[in-house]
Parts: C-alpha cells; sequence; structure tokens
C-alpha cells in the first residue's frame, strides 16, 4: 500500500472515494473517475482507495488497462470478473449466473464456450448479461471494482462502463477507475467522464508547499523554498517525475540550496524521463535485455517469457528483475511489470522501430510456442511488419472470429484489418473481406460497403457470394442506397441460381425485403420477380421465404381485408416462418405483421407477437424485444388500450435508446406521441417529440411514416390546424406512394376532414371523407369503416350526423377498437346533446366515458364529462381510485410482482434496475391501500390489463 503521507494533497479525492464507498455499502451505488496526466499519481489513489476499500470489509476485484490489450474484447471486464468466477464453488457459481446473468457465462466461465456465430445484438445482451452478473455478486457483500490506466481499456470494456453507470444506484457497488485526461472528441471515455452520474476528479500537481515535503520525505533533509520551487518548475509539480528527480539530485549530490536549485532549474520532465535510460546504462547487459524485453510483451508477461525473447537464462533474468526492481522500474511481483506506465513508454521508445517490430514477430513465436492465448499472440503480430504469412492470418481470423462471438465486433475489425495487411493468400481473401465487412456492418461503419463489395469480386463461391451480398445489402440500406441494394443482390442471384436453387431463392427473399425501401421502379421489378415465383409449394425454408414475400405483397395490394389475412396466415406457415428466419431486425416477419395492423385480425398479431417474445426474452436479445415490444404497442393501441401501448412505446424507445439503437426509434415515438396526446398529455407529447431529436424533420419510409401521421395530430391538437394538415396530406402522399390501400394505414384522411373543413375546403373535405368511406367499405374491416363513417358525420348537422354516428357506433360495437367505439360514442352523445335530446344524450355519453376509462383514454374521459354536465348530468372523481390511479410503469411493475415474480426478475424482464421496481412498488402500495405483494392479485383482479407479458 502507498504510505499515505505520500499522497500529498489528495485529502479531497480520497474523503471523495471514502464517501463513495460508504454510499456503495448503502446501496447507493458510485462511479469515481480520477483523471489526470501520466504521473500525477492516478493509480497511488486508487490502490490507497481498494486497500481502505478491503479494510473496511468491501470486496475488491482490480483491473489495470493494458496498451498491447486495447484489442482484447472485454479485457478489462475478464480481469476484473474471471478471478470470482474462478474462485467460486459450482453451487456459488450457479447462483451468480442466474437469471439474465447467464448471457455472460461463456465470456467468463473457462468451461464455457461462446457461440460459434452470434446475433448482430448479441453485444447489448452481454451488456445486459454483465450488468445482472454483477448485481448477483453484490448480493454478497458490498463491492468495488477498481479499474487502473482506462484510457488503454478495450472498446467493449468502456461500452460496458458506460452502460453500467446510470444503474448503479440501488447496487451495492461502487467503481472506481483512473484515466489520462482524455482527447474530447466523442469517445466513449470522454462520455464516461462526462456522464452525470460520474464523480470526475481532476487531479492537480503539487505545490511548492507539498513539493518541499516530499523532497524531505525522499532526500532525508528540508530544502530550501528556492530548491523546492525549482524541482516543481522542472516537473511542473507532477509526483512521478518529481521522485524520479530527486533520486537522480541525490545521486548525484547536489545540495538543496540555491546552487542546486540553478542545477535544477536546467532539468525537465524528458530529461527526467531519460534517467530510466541512464540508470540502465549503468546496468549489466542482462538487466538492459530483459527491460526491452518486458516493454516488447508489456506487464503481465511471465520473467520465462521475457527471458526467451532477451536470450537469457531464466537464472540471468531472475537475476536482473531483482536488479531492475531494485532501480525502480520494476515493480515489486511475479511477472514483469513496470513500475510506471511512463517508465515502460521510455524504454519502448528508446528501441528502434525496426527492431521494436523484430522483437514483436519473436515475441509472438515464443508466445505460440508456450501455448500462451491467441489475443496474446495476436497482439504480438499486430506490432510486427506484415510478411504475407498464412498462420498469421488463420489466428487473426479465429481471434477475430472469438471477438464477434463474445459480442465485441470492434475488436473483430481491428485484428480483421491487420489480417488484411498480412495480407492472406489469395484463396482466403474474399472470407476475410467478408468477416471484416460483416464486423463493420455491425458497427455501422461506412468502410464496411468497400470490403463487402471487394468480396464479391474476388471470385468467391456461390454460399460466401450470397452471404456477402446480404451484408452488403445491408450496409447500402442503412446508407440510404437501397437501389444500389436491390441492384448487388439482383447481380448474385444471376450467379447463384445455377448453382444453388434454394440459395437463389433465399436472395429473391432479401430482393423483395431491400425493395420496400427502394424506389417506385425498384419495387415494381422486385414484385414482378416475386410473381415468377408463385407456383412455389413451401417445401422448404427457401421457398416458405419467398412465398411470405409475395404474401405480403398481395396483402399490401389487395382491397379486401379477409384476402389479406388469408394471404398473411398462409405466409405465417402455422408458425414455422418465426422459427425459420431471423427476426431480430427486418424482413417478412415484420413486413405480415404490419400488414395485420391494417386488419381487425389483431388475434392472429397478438400470437404471433406473444411467440417471437418468447423467444426473444429467452436469448436477451435486445433489440428484438424493443421491435416487438413497439409492433405489440401498435396493435393495443387499435385496440384501444393506450396504457399498455404507452408503456409499450416508453419500454421500446427506452431498450433502443439506452442501447444506442436507432432503427425503429421513430416507429416507437409515434406510438408514444399518439399514446400521450389520448392521455391529455399535449405538452409531454410535444416534448417527447422535441427531446428525441426525431420530429424536425422526418424522412421517407414505412417505418418512419408512422411519426409524420402522430406530428400531424399533435398539431392539430396544438390549434396550429395548417400545420397539422400538410403534415397528413404529405403522409398521404407518401402513403400511396408505398401503395398503402386499406382505411386504417390511411387514417390519415379521417383526421385531416375536419382540418380541411377548418381551413374553409368543405367540398374538399367532402370529397375526402366519401373517397374515405368508399375505400374503407370495400376493404371490409369493421374499424374502418366504424372511423370513415364518424369522420364523415362531422362534416354534417343536425339528424343527418346524428344517423352517420348511429351508424358508425353500430359498426364498431363488435369490433376490436374499442377506443374508435368510445370516441364514436362521445361523438353522438354531443350530437344528442347539441340537438337538445340530453336524456338520450346522457346515456349515451355515460356508456362512452365508461368505454373510454376502460382504455384509459383521459383526454376522451375529460371531453365525456364535459358534455354529460352540459347534457345536465353528473360524473364521478375523474382521478379514479386504486388501479386506475397507477401511472403506466406502475402498472407493468404491478402485474408481474402479483404473478409472484422477484423484484430482480421483475427488473430483469422490463430491463430497468433493482432500485426502479422497488421504488414503484412503494408507491403502488401507496395507491392501492396495501401493504404488500400478498394483496396486488386481489386489487389488481377487477382490471386485469396486458400492460407486459
Amino acid at each position: 500500500m502507498e504510505p499515505l503521507a505520500t499522497l500529498l494533497e489528495r485529502e479531497r479525492e480520497l474523503a471523495e472515494l471514502r464517501t463513495a464507498l460508504s454510499d456503495a455499502r448503502q446501496g447507493r451505488g458510485r462511479l469515481v473517475l480520477a483523471e489526470g496526466t501520466a504521473g500525477l499519481g492516478k493509480t497511488s489513489l486508487l490502490r490507497t482507495a481498494a486497500d481502505i476499500a478491503v479494510g473496511s470489509g468491501v470486496a475488491c476485484l482490480r483491473a489495470r488497462a493494458n496498451e498491447l490489450e486495447r484489442d482484447f474484447a472485454y479485457g478489462c471486464v475478464r480481469q476484473l470478473l474471471e478471478p470470482a468466477v474462478a474462485k467460486a464453488s459450482e453451487p456459488e457459481r450457479e447462483r451468480l449466473f442466474e437469471g439474465a446473468a447467464s448471457i455472460a457465462r461463456p465470456l467468463l466461465a473457462a468451461t464455457e464456450r461462446a457461440p460459434a456465430t452470434a446475433p448482430a445484438d448479441y453485444t447489448v445482451s452481454m451488456l445486459h448479461g454483465l450488468y445482472w452478473l454483477l448485481n448477483n455478486l453484490a448480493t454478497e457483500s458490498p463491492l468495488l471494482l477498481c479499474i487502473d490506466d482506462l484510457h488503454w481499456s478495450d472498446r467493449e470494456s468502456l461500452q460496458f462502463l458506460n452502460y453500467l453507470a446510470p444503474r448503479l444506484d440501488g447496487l451495492a457497488l461502487a467503481v472506481f477507475a483512473s484515466a489520462r485526461t482524455p482527447d474530447r472528441a466523442a469517445s466513449d471515455l470522454a462520455r464516461l467522464a462526462a456522464a452525470p452520474e460520474t464523480r470526475l476528479l481532476r487531479l492537480e500537481p503539487l505545490s511548492i508547499d507539498a513539493t518541499a515535503t516530499l523532497c524531505a520525505q525522499v532526500l532525508g533533509t528540508v530544502p530550501t523554498r528556492d530548491f523546492a520551487a525549482a524541482c516543481r518548475t522542472a516537473t511542473g509539480g507532477n509526483p512521478f517525475y518529481l521522485k524520479a528527480l530527486l533520486r537522480e539530485a541525490r545521486e548525484r549530490g547536489l545540495p538543496l540550496d540555491a546552487a542546486g536549485a540553478a542545477r535544477v532549474r536546467r532539468l525537465g520532465p524528458a530529461t527526467v524521463a531519460r534517467a530510466v535510460l541512464v540508470r540502465l546504462a549503468d546496468a549489466p547487459d542482462a538487466a538492459t535485455a530483459l527491460v526491452r524485453a518486458g516493454a516488447v510483451l508489456g506487464d503481465g508477461a511471465s520473467i520465462s517469457e521475457a527471458a526467451q525473447l532477451a536470450d537469457l537464462s531464466h537464472a540471468d533474468a531472475a537475476h536482473a528483475a531483482d536488479l531492475l526492481t531494485t532501480l525502480g522500474i520494476f515493480a515489486p511481483a511475479e511477472t514483469v511489470e513496470f513500475a510506471h506506465p511512463i517508465v515502460r513508454e521510455a524504454v519502448y521508445a528508446a528501441i528502434a522501430p525496426q527492431e521494436r517490430m523484430r522483437m514483436h514477430a519473436y515475441a509472438a513465436a515464443i508466445l505460440d510456442g508456450g501455448g500462451a492465448s491467441g489475443e496474446r499472440v495476436a497482439a504480438q503480430i499486430a506490432e510486427s511488419a506484415p510478411i504475407g504469412e498464412p498462420g498469421r492470418v488463420v489466428l487473426l481470423r479465429q481471434v477475430a472470429a472469438a471477438a464477434l462471438a463474445r459480442g465485441a465486433p470492434g475488436a473483430a475489425v481491428a485484428w480483421l484489418r491487420r489480417a488484411l495487411t498480412e495480407p492472406p493468400p489469395p484463396v482466403a481473401l474474399a472470407e476475410v473481406l467478408l468477416e471484416l465487412g460483416t464486423a463493420e456492418l455491425r458497427l455501422a461503419m461506412p468502410e464496411a460497403v468497400e470490403h463487402l463489395a471487394a468480396a464479391i469480386e474476388s471470385s468467391a463461391p456461390p454460399a460466401l457470394l450470397a452471404q456477402a451480398v446480404r451484408q452488403l445489402a445491408n450496409a447500402l440500406s442503412l446508407s440510404g442506397s437501397a437501389d444500389r441494394a436491390v441492384q448487388a443482390i439482383e447481380s448474385a442471384i444471376a450467379v447463384v441460381e445455377a448453382d444453388d436453387r434454394e440459395l437463389a431463392l433465399q436472395l429473391e427473399a432479401e430482393l423483395a425485403a431491400k425493395a420496400q425501401q427502394a424506389s417506385l421502379a425498384a419495387r415494381a421489378s422486385a414484385a414482378q420477380r416475386l410473381a415468377r415465383h408463385e407456383q412455389l409449394t413451401g417445401a422448404t425454408p427457401a421457398e416458405r421465404l419467398v412465398l411470405a414475400s409475395l404474401a405480403f405483397e398481395r396483402a399490401r395490394a389487395s382491397e379486401s381485408a379477409r384476402a389479406a389475412v388469408m394471404h398473411i396466415e398462409r405466409a405465417l406457415a402455422d408458425g414455422r416462418l418465426l422459427r425459420e428466419q431471423d427476426y431480430d431486425v427486418v424482413g417478412p416477419f415484420y413486413a405480415l405483421v404490419i400488414g395485420l395492423l391494417d386488419t381487425d385480425a389483431l388475434d392472429l398479431a397478438d400470437r404471433c407477437l406473444d411467440e417471437a417474445l418468447v423467444d426473444a426474452r429467452a436469448r436477451a436479445s435486445v433489440p428484438a424485444i424493443a421491435f416487438l415490444v413497439a409492433h405489440r404497442g401498435w396493435f393495443a393501441w387499435r385496440r384501444g388500450s393506450v396504457a399498455q401501448a404507452e408503456a409499450d412505446a416508453r419500454t421500446a424507445l427506452e431498450l433502443l435508446a439506452a442501447h444506442d439503437i436507432h432503427l425503429g426509434q421513430r416507429f416507437a415515438l409515434a406510438l408514444l406521441v399518439e399514446t400521450l396526446i389520448e392521455g391529455g398529455s399535449i405538452d409531454a407529447a410535444e416534448r417527447a417529440l422535441a427531446e428525441s431529436g426525431l420530429g424536425a424533420e422526418i424522412p421517407p419510409g414505412l417505418a418512419h411514416n408512422h411519426l409524420l401521421q402522430a406530428r400531424g395530430l399533435l398539431r392539430l391538437q396544438q390549434g396550429r390546424t395548417q400545420a397539422g394538415l400538410d403534415d397528413l396530406l404529405e403522409f398521404g402522399r407518401r402513403d400511396e406512394l408505398w401503395g398503402g390501400a386499406n382505411p386504417l394505414a390511411s387514417r390519415w384522411r379521417a383526421l385531416a376532414c375536419p382540418a380541411l373543413a377548418a381551413t374553409g375546403d368543405a367540398a374538399g373535405a367532402r370529397r375526402l371523407s366519401a373517397l374515405d368511406l368508399e375505400r374503407a367499405r370495400r376493404w371490409g374491416a369493421a374499424s374502418g369503416v366504424g372511423i370513415a363513417l364518424r369522420a364523415g358525420a362531422l362534416l354534417e348537422g343536425g339528424d343527418e350526423c346524428i344517423a352517420r354516428l348511429r351508424e358508425a357506433v353500430d359498426v364498431l360495437r363488435d369490433s376490436p377498437a374499442r377506443l374508435e367505439y368510445a370516441r364514436t360514442l362521445v361523438e353522438l352523445g354531443a350530437a344528442l346533446r347539441r340537438a337538445n335530446r340530453r336524456v338520450d344524450a346522457r346515456g349515451v355519453l355515460h356508456e362512452g366515458l365508461a368505454v373510454a376509462r376502460q382504455c384509459n383514454a383521459v383526454a376522451l374521459a375529460e371531453r365525456s364529462r364535459t358534455e354529460i354536465r352540459a347534457a345536465g348530468g353528473r360524473t364521478s372523481d375523474p382521478a379514479g381510485t386504486g388501479v386506475e390511479r397507477l401511472t403506466v410503469a406502475e402498472r407493468r411493475v404491478a402485474e408481474l410482482a402479483a404473478r409472484g415474480y422477484s423484484n430482480p426478475r421483475i427488473a430483469q424482464a422490463l430491463f430497468v434496475t433493482r432500485k426502479t421496481v422497488e421504488t414503484h412498488l412503494g408507491h403502488i402500495y401507496d395507491k392501492l391501500e396495501i401493504t404488500g405483494r400478498g394483496e396486488l392479485a386481489r386489487a389488481l383482479a377487477d382490471q386485469v390489463t396486458r400492460v407486459v407479458r
């Protein structure tokens, strides 16, 4: 332990660390980052804090990032957690990996294997698993994670710390880390330093007084103030440089007066750093050779490995290591460990570049022959000169594949780029390019297009060509070049279909999916291609995939809801499509589900989404869960379950934002905006739109257009009639371009009719209403007919309005669209009230109020109360009682708790922290006036919802 006396002027920092430890012991996790230039004492501060923690009964897990290990996937995390997992007994290990923590098991348990291939979303799943592993570790005893030299950390570990920081509250866990002052670019480290949850300690240089104290401690004599000031000037108050300078001063016998001060002023930090090399110059050759070998191998190398690289016997190397420790170059340790990174940097920089590369190549051979991990060998290869060695390429690809399997595409990219520069032999070039482009695509790197295109041009065999073109099409679509994606797939099909029919059919389905995002010409061409395959029987997975794509096209082009549902049911093939296809991001599954959104076959959609969610939760696939929950929310909205729809919208947005997933955010945000409007929270809807940054400019696209309609509705509610109408008309224009043929997707007409009338175009409003009703009757879904009837009725007056509204009520009564039914009842009641038929109005309005409250449609319920009072009636307490007082989030927690879920299980299911669950339960008990979990089921029994499945 660093003596507290040498931690000069660090009392404030130590107090902060002690406070963080105290908070962690009480379940208020904290993250503290000590930041400063090299040599300011960050390592000493962390070492002291760790010793304080251990002394107070807090378990401490430590890691130190290493420059040579920056591409080790989850390297720092593995340093922290592997020892704790390794020493656990089998029963303890099972408890540690309980629940969502099991996702992290292949990363940390030596007996576990990571999957040979991992889904594209495995990174975010791994973050979730690691978080819950720490939850399980921290339940045993308070825990400290201590990480030094974070500026050299691997990307994945930094991503995890950024994921962990906002989730620490509620955990008996503290994180102490040190880093050099980072480049203020948008790096993961800079993001962590700027996070609101991070307590940032910026270490300052020592003052003249502290410098004088350190001089006295090292030299044994109190110096003059002039000498202390000269020392501070020469070293900038940097404790490491200051100690090195004082060691130099002692060896040179400098006087501690004005004369000594004058000589000190001629020194500086660079001179002090070179003093290491000066001390080495006087050391035996064996010590110099060993320290150079240690600088190449990096901290943690064994003395035996360093001895081989230095061409020394083990005995000579051990003797040299002892001498280097005495000289203050090595730290006391069983392995090679430099006293400070600055020392290693000075030694490493003194080795000529060509010699360094030669030594790294030799080090790679030594480590490989000694059975070292592939990552350690690859790290040495990466620093050596390329020589076109096939064995190196094989190793680098293996290490990259392991990184991908751990959910670390950034590390895989680094290893594969090095493999490409080796370069690989011609027979392996296409495979390396494909692997590199795929890894880059996971990180949305623009270079993915170049490398995947090069893989396709490398005379790849059919299977590899198909895989490469799929990835290239994804990359092109993400970059907004969907037409190019379609062209690339078409070219590949022409090559593949002669050799592999199944593969060619898979590409046909892929082409159809990409065409949905492309131009009208590309979509028309894709539709014609699909039509060639209408005779397929669905005998193979690829045939079923093509038929699913064909079914979507037919459903979208159909003018009958019943026919559309038949096409979609046939494509789903009794669930086989779900089981055979990857629905984590996009594809026929989502297209078909969106198709069902525009019919009244909501039960079929529910079954599909339920089955998909079961699988997604089992895999802890965050993107899949987010996308599926967002879709489920839209179906809840169609039913009129406003609370569930809002809950699902918030869950999806939270998951997508927390995991930096941009795809699908506008789709979920549109749902949130509409539910907030219906909940009477117009200001909250505007805030959600503004704070997201997604509503200012809404690009065309099936997933984006919903937000345009939601924004239009919001503008109308705000009284900005023309702006709202413009949004709805633009939505309609896009809807026509995308082939929308049914009234539910085209609800914009019903919304636009009163807006047109309000702007003075009554004739245009009636024409639009007539068109809407004609299309709705042709489509045949009761929901669409009822909505269109209501919109047309509101353009009329008197008995005609009442008659049309009664017809709309009759149509909607047995439809699944309960909110639309409630809305139409209220409109009918209001029309009756205006016609002075007050008794009839009150009956209809009370029924509308009851249905609106069942739907949690606050705005509609309030309007119905206003109308009831205007009709001479009375209403109940608008705030409601019991379950009605629960917020959306509280309802989700209450439902799961009533089913017997534990707090950790609820937190894992909802992707929130345990502290959040505890807080919600406290509010739930207060609002329901119950004392605990045992009474929840009874309290909810009368208002069972489907907020969370």
